[in-house]
């Protein structure tokens, strides 16, 4: 099989390490990915986020502000480490 560019060799390569029973989801998962990006690139195009799960709307009545406030009170930094916002 010949390929087109230097990412598909990689890609290829990449699929051919997992394991079979990975296939199905990596599958569903590149579909998902490219049904996406596809629909991005249309212009005015309105992707429903839901449907790739890949991201969404974040809904909170909260302030940025209050909303910064808890992520960093939730944190729990990187190996022990210290971690000042």
């Amino acid at each position: 099989m010949r390929t087109q560019t230097k990412y598909e060799e990689i890609m290829l390569h990449e699929i051919r390490t997992l394991p079979a029973t990975l296939l199905p989801q990596v599958l569903k998962m590149v579909r998902l990915l490219k049904e996406g990006v596809l629909n991005v690139a249309k212009p005015g195009s309105n992707v429903d986020t839901q449907k790739t799960g890949f991201c969404g709307v974040w809904h909170d009545k909260r302030s940025a502000e209050d909303i910064i406030a808890d992520i960093s009170t939730h944190r729990s930094g990187f190996g022990g480490r210290r971690v000042e916002l």
